[in-house]
């Protein structure tokens, strides 16, 4: 599960009721629906998490995490040399099986959909990472990769949603300033109360 606190910087208030003349105050300057305010931060992640590639961090068990830190270690860290042409998507991932030994699968919709496009791709000395993402994209604009079941899959954007949930912190001691008591003044001559 991904955490919406964690996608945002972004924090809602759990504060105790507002006065009527503050809530009045607020609605005569166009406060904004906290409703509406929680649409608007969903449509945010929707449309955040739909542009990104890579899911490797929304591994769900504590053992595809640990694979996910592998294969994120191996994509930045592993250099490749490629050479395609017009080569129809799951040979281009057997020939990245082959040559890094990562388990990588990929799913029934992600191959029908890639099936018809044929990739010409060449890179010289590039990351693997970056190598994987060009391949993808110029597959098909729909394929996203991420760990499922210990093994690097590559599927449609559609098969990698995950379940936000909000988290609501408690803020209200930030957003109520302590009383500023008048101190004494102390200098040389000593201390000295404003009466």
């Amino acid at each position: 599960m991904r955490t919406l606190a964690g996608t945002f910087a972004l924090v809602l208030a759990i504060t105790p009721p507002l006065p009527s003349s503050m809530v009045e105050a607020q609605e005569r300057r166009g406060g904004i629906d906290p409703e509406r305010l929680i649409d608007i931060l969903r449509e945010t992640a929707a449309a955040r998490e739909a542009s990104k590639l890579d899911r490797t961090g929304d591994a769900e068990t504590a053992r595809d995490r640990e694979v996910a830190r592998e294969v994120r270690r191996t994509l930045a860290g592993r250099r490749i040399t490629v050479n395609f042409d017009r080569t129809p998507l799951a040979e281009c991932l057997d020939f990245l099986r082959d040559v890094t030994g990562m388990n990588l699968v990929i799913t029934k919709g992600a191959a029908e959909a890639a099936a018809e496009a044929p990739v010409t791709l060449r890179l010289r000395d590039i990351r693997l990472k970056d190598c994987l993402e060009l391949l993808l994209q110029q597959a098909h604009p729909d394929l996203r990769y991420g760990i499922r079941h210990g093994v690097l899959a590559i599927g449609l954007k559609d098969e990698w949603r995950t379940n936000l949930r909000l988290v609501l912190y408690d803020v209200s001691d930030l957003l109520h300033r302590p009383p500023d008591f008048p101190g004494p003044r102390m200098g040389l001559d000593g201390v000295k109360y404003d009466d």
